[in-house]
């Protein structure tokens, strides 16, 4: 069953672009060639604080979502490029931290089959 982690960080104002940067040019590579799908990094426009970024990433499951944290080794199976864009994420992800004050996930459970997320285990 597909989910949906919501994440959310408070980071420094100023920081917004730095953290987008790492985000899409080093830890989104290689979140997608593991079988996830990001759906979108949010800035809130209106009813919360404006410091907060949320992050929607969906998975096959809670063991795919479990199985794609930085600093577990992805499968030796997978090959050398997933090897390699795990090394830069795991970088990108210590510099992304660099930049946060606090971060909180949920996980949401998809609550109808209408919607296709398009991700398998990887």
């Amino acid at each position: 069953m597909a989910i949906v982690v919501m994440r959310s960080f408070i980071i420094d104002r100023g920081n917004f672009t730095e953290f987008e940067r790492l985000s899409r040019e080093g830890i989104w590579p290689y979140f997608e060639a593991r079988g996830c799908k990001i759906l979108g990094l949010y800035t809130n426009l209106h009813g919360g604080s404006s410091d907060e970024v949320v992050l929607l990433t969906a998975y096959d499951s809670l063991a795919h979502w479990e199985g794609t944290r930085l600093g577990v080794p992805p499968p030796a199976a997978t090959g050398e490029e997933v090897h390699r864009l795990a090394k830069v994420a795991e970088e990108a992800g210590r510099e992304r931290a660099k930049l946060v004050r606090s971060t909180s996930s949920r996980v949401l459970r998809l609550a109808t089959d209408f919607v296709n997320l398009r991700v398998h285990p990887g």
